[in-house]
């Protein structure tokens, strides 16, 4: 079948994706970060299960995938920004 609906896809960060973008029915949280170009060391992977049901995602634990999943992917920690951009153009 190939019905665009019915294939093997989940939402990161509200993002589809899909076996094109090489999505396997089991994922690590590292695999589901790399799809929004997170790097693993700096990742954070959340399975988005509704309202206030966020459930972390380990990142070396293959975990079965559910067709439509929702997965929050956030950066632990950001180096630069804003504030350093704009200390580096005042000063």
């Amino acid at each position: 079948m190939n019905d665009r609906n019915s294939e093997l896809h989940i939402f990161v960060n509200r993002r589809r994706f899909d076996a094109t973008h090489g999505l396997t029915k089991r994922v690590t949280g590292a695999e589901i970060a790399a799809l929004v170009n997170v790097p693993r060391m700096n990742a954070v992977v959340e399975h988005d299960a509704g309202v206030d049901a966020l459930t972390p995602v380990d990142l070396d634990t293959p975990i079965d995938i559910e067709n439509g999943a929702q997965f929050l992917v956030t950066r632990e920690f950001v180096l630069g920004g804003a504030n350093d951009a704009r200390e580096r153009i005042l000063s």
